[in-house]
């Protein structure tokens, strides 16, 4: 019965959803910056898409800063945290505006939840000892957000989205226990043949 439900449920959700995205693109937030990877797919109505992505954020102190080291000639990063995050991310967009805008652009509004798996690693040491073995959780995390779609020539776009991050921890991890914030989201997409 199992087998059957959900063999109708996939269905339905590909006989609706006729246009595939795949995407790759950068974050710039309050509390770090990283990349990621997108799929996209968008409703025949071209109303709202359902929407995955995994993302990998490189989490910035407070009070990080880059110095230059005049003994070795180089330049450093002091006061950092060894923090890494990937979230995994399932949500939608909704446009709005489909049809009433005659220009190559559409606004939405954007929801994604999904797990994030925090990697805490030593804050001194080599890059080997830092994360040798590093402290490791899973905890929810999501985005809100409203964004715009650019469409360009050759089935691709570009879309830019600002909204608040939801990166609550299960315990503290480097003295803190949430690292929510404003987040700036550019992702580069190409329809797939």
């Amino acid at each position: 019965m199992k087998l059957f439900l959900s063999f109708i449920l996939s269905t339905f959700l590909y006989a609706e959803f006729g246009q595939i995205h795949n995407g790759f693109g950068i974050d710039i937030g309050s509390s770090g910056s990283g990349i990621f990877i997108t799929r996209q797919a968008t409703h025949e109505s071209e109303k709202f898409s359902l929407n995955g992505e995994l993302r990998f954020y490189d989490i910035k102190a407070s009070d990080e800063t880059i110095i230059y080291n005049y003994y070795s000639g180089q330049y450093q990063s002091v006061g950092g945290k060894s923090l890494m995050m990937l979230p995994i991310l399932f949500g939608a967009n909704y446009y709005p505006f489909v049809g009433q805008i005659e220009n190559n652009f559409s606004p939405f509004i954007t929801a994604r939840v999904g797990g994030v798996l925090s990697i805490d690693g030593k804050e001194t040491g080599t890059f080997r000892e830092r994360w040798q073995s590093p402290d490791t959780q899973i905890s929810p995390g999501g985005f809100f957000g409203i964004g715009i779609d650019f469409k360009l020539v050759g089935q691709s776009s570009v879309s830019v989205m600002v909204g608040l991050e939801v990166l609550p921890m299960n315990r503290k991890i480097d003295g803190m226990d949430d690292y929510s914030g404003r987040l700036i989201h550019i992702s580069f997409n190409r329809r797939s043949k």
